[in-house]
């Protein structure tokens, strides 16, 4: 079965049968041959290119590709500079015990422009192999919130003509998440009424305007955090909130953490995010 078809399936249709992750950095020149897996794969590259030799044809992978590998596919991946990239090896299987798959054959799916999964998948990471309460309840939730930001992207064209029109205000809101300023304008831009806009971008989104302006708030706030060269308070008005406690609050609520945690975190690892 294809993923596409589970658009509108019950929780029932579908079940997560097993998930690994494993980060990797390499150097230039590396090269890795990869066996046939029975699970599907996806790379994420947060630095650095390489060109996949596959069966049929290569692919030419870049920062912020996200390469889709099905179960069975064999590979070598040839580094051309030093490189870090997450592994992501799931398996689904639909109400009949038939394997789920995004497509037919390995290709990159999309580049992920505003770096989405970088905070995604580090969040995914640190649960993996959490063994505390209720991990695996935070650990499910997340698998399954990364494979709907993949489901959406990799369907993006049968949303294409609902995308196409909130594409103005999906733009200028990408473009000036530190702004406050009310959806009314966002709703006035692409000529909607407010309520056909928010509709319309939960569609595209997965979650409201508000929602999405916060998550790209939070998401560069922890990036400057873990810089290890802002303050809390500093890494908040950064990204256009005030109430430090309101900004705590968002914080622990998309990360899972503290602003604090994350700051100690980034200066105990050097200081270094790529």
């Amino acid at each position: 079965m294809r993923m596409n078809a589970l658009a509108y399936a019950t929780i029932n249709q579908l079940t997560l049968i097993s998930l690994r992750l494993d980060p990797c950095t390499v150097p230039a020149g590396h090269r890795y041959i990869m066996q046939p897996a029975p699970a599907e794969r996806f790379v994420y590259v947060t630095r650095g290119s390489a060109v996949f030799s596959l069966e049929k044809g290569e692919l030419s992978v870049n920062e912020r590709d996200m390469i889709y590998l099905p179960r069975d596919t064999a590979y070598i991946s040839n580094w051309r500079e030093d490189a870090a990239f997450m592994v992501v090896d799931m398996l689904l299987r639909d109400s009949e015990g038939q394997d789920i798959r995004f497509d037919d054959a390995p290709s990159v799916l999309f580049n992920d422009v505003h770096r989405v999964y970088d905070g995604m998948l580090h969040n995914l990471a640190e649960k993996a192999a959490a063994q505390g309460p209720f991990d695996w309840l935070e650990r499910m939730s997340l698998a399954l919130k990364f494979l709907c930001e993949i489901a959406r992207d990799t369907n993006s064209s049968e949303l294409h003509e609902k995308y196409r029109r909130i594409l103005h205000g999906v733009t200028y809101l990408e473009s000036n998440y530190a702004l406050d300023f009310p959806i009314e304008d966002l709703a006035r831009m692409c000529a909607l009424s407010v309520g056909s806009f928010r509709r319309l971008f939960f569609e595209c989104k997965g979650m409201s305007p508000v929602d999405y302006r916060n998550s790209l708030r939070i998401r560069q706030a922890a990036t400057l955090l873990k810089t290890g060269r802002y303050t809390v308070s500093e890494a908040a008005e950064a990204v256009g909130i005030q109430d430090i406690k309101y900004f705590g609050k968002l914080f622990r609520r998309y990360t899972g953490v503290s602003p604090s945690a994350l700051k100690k975190k980034g200066l105990e690892n050097g200081s270094a995010i790529r």
